[in-house]
């Protein structure tokens, strides 16, 4: 596979200390991080003028030699510090130094107010964010929460660089950044989700060629599309339906009847040869006409599932179980009986809700949580703060996981989890994570192996969203239009093998 591994943030200081302990001083790894993001600095449309902004720590000293550097390209640098420059400690009071015999204003934050403030943002093109690193911990706190909050405030028409990972990052308010040029190897906490988001575009600063042995190995890896490409089901030109894969939804409720026909919809579209949809009359009454490729069985009671799989099952080899179900005690009975089912099978949405109780333990399941659905699997009320550890924990608990949101991620028991980069806000409209589902339910009937399955259905739908927001605005998008690109998706896919 031909993936980017991404490290946790210790991994990558301890490649700063080995360095360091073969003979690098710190202040050559300072040199070489400025020295890099001031070749990517070069390398952009700007108009030569850059504020940089410095907090007390190496993160600031990085901050002065990129300042210093560009100065000597013949920029317009100004650098503002989030505390007294008698803070500065180390190599960063070096290289603070070095910067004083330049004609570079230097000032303080604590001097300007909201107005002068604003005013200095706006008087530059670039602001970098030298502020805090991978060493900060908890939310931004006094001057570095102000300065983070300004920055936020003028970035529109201002471009932003984080230097490592935006501050912030990991709690609070952070920096929302156009670029962040990261030194080492590619970190954790913006690899997924808030963090990735607000780093923008990442660009890796090596600090040394032979970086990668003294990493180890990775805590994450990005999926590319040859890696996805090789994840597609063999498809045979004599296929008949039956060989395609078959998929037996339980979803709806007289509350949410759409959830169930996206779903059924987000199957046929990647390429289940059969969909049968067990539901209420509510939603089976409008099947026929949104979507007549469909199976209907109607679901009047919870018994009557155990009479529907067992009528299915020789033709539908995976059970996708949750999407729009409601949370009343009629959900609850179709969820212990689904739990039942013999072969693979796929929770997402409402079926979340109940799985965990004491008599709903299904045995070969797949889990597609957001952040909100994760944290109650695993006990907490509010969205996780570390996706990675909350993935984990999730496939240990209970198999293969999809943990949805940007850049999802894919967890099993036995493998490094893998990190999806398709997708955006394009996606973020009811019913996406139903099509989402019924996609991967499809793969898995297809034949493919759990977390391939999860990923390939991931990475499609997110494609589907970028081309739809490309063609027609990332907003305003409805999810079954999601999943009617799911086929185009698919054939670009497979004309790349």
């Amino acid at each position: 596979m031909a993936v980017i591994p991404w490290y946790a943030n210790e991994k990558v200081r301890a490649l700063d200390a080995r360095l360091i302990e073969s003979g690098v001083s710190g202040l050559e790894l300072m040199e070489r991080v400025g020295r890099g993001i001031v070749d990517f600095i070069l390398k952009q449309p700007l108009a030569r003028s850059a504020l940089i902004l410095a907090g007390a720590g190496s993160n600031g000293g990085d901050g002065f030699v990129i300042a210093r550097l560009l100065m000597e390209r013949g920029w317009k640098v100004t650098v503002l510090l989030s505390h007294a420059a008698s803070r500065s400690q180390g190599d960063a009071a070096v290289n603070l130094t070095r910067l004083g015999e330049m004609p570079v204003p230097v000032v303080e934050s604590r001097d300007r107010d909201e107005t002068a403030l604003t005013e200095l943002l706006n008087s530059h093109d670039l602001v970098v964010d030298a502020l805090l690193g991978t060493g900060a911990a908890g939310a931004p706190r006094g001057e570095t929460a102000r300065l983070i909050a300004a920055v936020n405030r003028c970035r529109f028409g201002r471009h932003v660089l984080a230097v490592d990972v935006p501050s912030g990052a990991e709690g609070g308010e952070g920096v929302e950044a156009q670029w962040t040029c990261t030194a080492g190897g590619w970190k954790l906490p913006i690899a997924t989700g808030h963090g990735a988001a607000l780093a923008g575009e990442t660009v890796l600063i090596p600090l040394d060629e032979n970086a990668a042995p003294l990493l180890g190995v990775p805590d994450a890896l990005e999926l590319e599309e040859r890696d996805v490409r090789n994840f597609l089901p063999r498809r045979r030109i004599d296929d008949h339906k039956g060989r395609r894969g078959g998929v037996l939804i339980v979803a709806g409720s007289k509350r949410y009847r759409g959830a169930a026909l996206l779903a059924a919809r987000g199957a046929l579209r990647a390429g289940a040869g059969l969909a049968v949809l067990a539901s209420v009359p509510e939603v089976l009454d409008v099947l026929a006409a949104s979507l007549p490729e469909a199976i209907a069985e109607p679901l009047e009671d919870a018994a009557a599932l155990e009479r529907i799989m067992a009528k299915w099952r020789s033709r539908c080899s995976v059970l996708l179980i949750g999407s729009g179900l409601d949370r009343d005690s009629r959900a609850r009975g179709l969820c212990r009986i689904g739990s039942q089912w013999d072969g693979p099978s796929l929770w997402d949405g409402d079926g979340l809700y109940w799985l965990g109780e004491d008599d709903i333990k299904p045995v070969r399941c797949c889990l597609t949580p957001h952040e909100g659905e994760a944290a109650a699997l695993l006990g907490g009320r509010s969205p996780v703060r570390d996706r990675f550890e909350a993935a984990a924990a999730l496939a240990r608990q209970y198999g293969s996981v999809l943990l949805k949101g940007y850049r999802s991620l894919v967890a099993g028991l036995e493998q490094t989890p893998w990190i999806v980069p398709r997708g955006d806000r394009t996606l973020s409209v009811p019913g996406s994570g139903d099509v989402l589902s019924g996609a991967c339910a499809a793969l898995l009937a297809a034949g493919v192996p759990a977390e391939k399955a999860l990923a390939l259905g991931a990475w499609c739908h997110g494609v589907s969203g970028e081309a739809l927001g490309r063609m027609q605005g990332q907003d305003g998008i409805l999810a079954h239009e999601v999943a009617d690109c799911l086929p185009a998706v698919l054939k670009e896919l497979n004309g790349a093998c």
